[in-house]
């Protein structure tokens, strides 16, 4: 054992008198100068990141100093404080989340009592180097350092405060269904409108009603209802409380709320609200449905009576046409038969008068005949006379039956008395042809 242990010492003894022991100082005396070269130079020059501000406190002086330029500074020995640019706390309940600050959810009251719990961020600004007022007192972050010391102090002392008091402020100013209703968005405006410019003064309006018999002792509903009032100056401007970030300097980048966790007896009622909403909607849909089903009945009974009125009208129209077409035919079938019976009255006029002139030459022979007669004349003048006046008969016969139709439309036939035959009135045109040319011999031969 003794052997086994001198054997590291030989080799240290070994490797010092290779290496040489002034060697050794020297380097150990180097490693000692460079540390406390980089001591030292740490303690005179030092970093600023972009994002953060400074505050630092001569070594010699005491006096505070705001460093605002990222990059490389002069320490000197002093001591520093950082202070993020903008602080930002996350109340979401997230512990993955990046934040200055990282908390649980903030509880809240609503107007009726009904608790819950608030997620959002607000973030924050702090200001920067502020020169000192007149009478010497510090501002800006310097006066934030001064009485809070630290970040840490700051965020837990001020900032989570200031973020928690207007959050539960603004829930206060709204009852749990105003919120589920969507009021969502004006609770937000209104935590971030009050942590900026200061908390408002309200008063409470307390309003009696009667509570609804179906209402039970699980229902949120209370016999009095709470409002609240915004309380005003004599120039009509909301009352406010100070801002107690606005004594530092400190301003609000951003503040929201995003949504709220209500208590379990709230998500019950809100579920029955639900679903008495999609009871509703449901009931209304149907109620649209029947008084659309009303109106296409009506529309299709009221398409049904036009049709048969069309109908109607339809059929009076093609029976006032078929009257129209039956007088039409009857003035036409009259209008024919005045037409015949006015063709039968010519013809029968022209019979009659063929007649009469007829009846006009027997009368003229049976005077000739009985002048002859009485005057006892001898049997030639009695001829030369009688064809004189056979003579005129037939001329004037000739000429009345030169101004009628040779052939009659109507052809009547028989021997009865009163009738002729078409074959006799042939023999007249010839007599009366024969007694033309007669006249006319006795005239030539007159002369």
């Amino acid at each position: 054992m003794d052997n086994e242990k001198a054997i590291p010492a030989e080799k240290n003894e070994s490797f010092m008198s290779r290496f040489g022991r002034r060697n050794v100082i020297v380097v150990s005396s180097i490693v000692v100068v460079l540390a406390v070269i980089a001591t030292l130079t740490s303690q005179v020059i030092s970093w600023n990141e972009a994002d953060e501000r400074l505050v630092h406190q001569s070594a010699f002086t005491g006096n505070l100093t705001v460093i605002n330029q990222a990059g490389p500074y002069l320490k000197a020995f002093g001591t520093t404080s950082a202070y993020k640019k903008v602080i930002s706390i996350n109340f979401t309940g997230d512990s993955s989340a990046t934040a200055s600050a990282i908390v649980p959810l903030i509880p809240i009251r609503f107007l009726d009592t009904t608790t819950g719990g608030a997620r959002g961020v607000s973030r924050f600004r702090l200001p920067g180097n502020v020169p000192a007022s007149e009478s010497g007192a510090l501002r800006g972050l310097l006066k934030i350092h001064e009485e809070f010391g630290s970040q840490e102090t700051l965020i837990s002392n001020l900032l989570m405060r200031a973020t928690t008091e207007n959050v539960k402020a603004s829930a206060r100013m709204m009852s749990v269904e105003q919120h589920y209703s969507g009021g969502n968005g004006q609770l937000s405006q209104d935590f971030s409108d009050q942590l900026t410019n200061g908390i408002f003064v309200t008063e409470q309006i307390i309003s009696t009603g009667e509570r609804d018999k179906t209402d039970d002792l699980s229902n949120l509903s209370k016999q009095q209802r709470v409002t609240i009032n915004i309380k005003k100056d004599s120039e009509g401007n909301a009352l406010r409380n100070a801002p107690i970030l606005g004594a530092y300097g400190i301003t609000v980048v951003d503040a929201s709320i995003i949504d709220i966790d209500y208590e379990s007896k709230v998500n019950a009622r809100l579920e029955a609200q639900k679903q008495a909403a999609a009871d509703e909607a449901l009931a209304r849909q149907n109620l649209k449905k029947a008084e659309q089903q009303a109106r296409t009945e009506v529309a299709l009974g009221e398409q049904a009576i036009a049709k048969q009125r069309a109908e109607s009208e339809k059929l009076k129209i093609k029976e006032q046409i078929d009257a129209e077409r039956i007088k039409a035919n009857a003035i036409i079938s009259a209008q024919q038969r005045v037409a015949v019976k006015a063709e039968l009255a010519k013809e029968q006029e022209e019979i009659l008068k063929q007649q009469r002139l007829e009846a006009l030459g027997m009368d003229v022979l049976a005077e000739a005949r009985l002048r002859a007669k009485s005057a006892a004349l001898d049997p030639k003048y009695v001829f030369d006379e009688t064809l004189k006046a056979e003579v005129k008969i037939q001329t004037a016969l000739f000429t009345s039956l030169g101004n009628s139709r040779l052939v009659p439309e109507i052809v009547i036939g028989g021997t009865g008395q009163g009738e002729q035959s078409n074959g006799s009135e042939f023999m007249r045109l010839l007599a009366a042809d024969a007694a033309l040319s007669l006249k006319k011999r006795l005239e030539k031969e007159k002369k």
